[in-house]
């Protein structure tokens, strides 16, 4: 697989990624994204976080990397991780090593940038989420309740997180 920055061509393929998403996480659970925006993109593709990920030709799905995330950590931001975000699979593509790649490139990005390790964040009540990336390493180690923050995009309000981290290399 290849994990390299999307472009501004990727976009059509980014939506569908994250509408394929959202279709699956309202057939599997209560809690789906909301449908993000052409600004929201445009800017993660201007700051170069948003990726994609390719098997071959085919799009496998796509994520994006923060270098900080004090909206969601808050006191335990420090700038000493990579913050993944927002892994949606192409439904075209089976899932088949998906999340193993993104981890694989995270941590050596971790190690090129000198970063600590990886967090992510998902629901707090998405126990089969957090199960999932607890079998790649993740601990739990705390929940983030999020009321308004102008850091953060509007959907964000309200939510109860679940904060999983990992070592980086």
């Amino acid at each position: 697989m290849t994990l390299e920055p999307a472009e501004l061509p990727d976009l059509p393929a980014v939506r569908a990624a994250f509408a394929d998403a959202r279709a699956f996480q309202a057939a599997v659970g209560k809690w789906v994204w909301p449908v993000f925006s052409d600004e929201s993109f445009a800017a993660d593709l201007a700051a170069r976080q948003l990726y994609r990920v390719r098997d071959g030709a085919t799009l496998a799905g796509v994520f994006v990397v923060w270098d900080r995330d004090p909206g969601i950590w808050r006191e335990r931001e420090r700038g000493q991780h990579l913050y993944l975000h927002r892994i949606a699979r192409a439904a075209a593509y089976p899932g088949c090593g998906l999340f193993a790649a993104v981890l694989a490139w995270a941590r050596a990005e971790c190690a090129a940038r000198g970063r600590h390790g990886l967090r992510m964040d998902t629901w707090a009540d998405a126990e089969h989420l957090i199960r999932f990336y607890e079998r790649f390493g993740f601990v739990r180690v705390g929940t983030s309740r999020i009321e308004r923050d102008p850091r953060l995009p509007p959907h964000y309000e309200g939510l109860e997180l679940a904060l999983l981290e990992r070592p980086g290399r």
